[in-house]
């Protein structure tokens, strides 16, 4: 009792191509990894405000610089923070490139 697989692996041929094509893409992994820091900081509020009201802002502090140094490094900033980043990016480091195969 062998099912011929064949037709379902064409039908989802398109949609595989558009999955990796996202998962390619840097700026699809770094909405998913800003939607978890959102998503756990929410989670997690009353226990940082039962803690210290300061806590709050403080961590929101953290994550927006983060996400700052991560569009300096990579820049995949949207368009309406681009001078922003322009005048940032000077102080730090750029992206190393990848070693060349002999």
């Amino acid at each position: 009792m062998n099912a011929d697989l064949t037709p379902l692996q064409q039908a989802a041929e398109p949609l595989w191509q558009q999955v990796k094509t996202l998962f390619a893409e840097h700026h699809f992994i770094t909405i998913v990894c800003g939607f978890f820091a959102v998503l756990m900081t929410i989670s997690f509020y009353r226990f940082l405000k039962s803690i210290s009201p300061a806590l709050v802002g403080f961590v929101l502090l953290l994550m927006v610089a983060l996400l700052l140094l991560h569009w300096t490094q990579t820049r995949t900033e949207p368009e309406m923070l681009k001078p922003f980043i322009d005048g940032l990016a000077p102080f730090f480091p750029s992206v190393p490139s990848a070693p060349t195969k002999a």
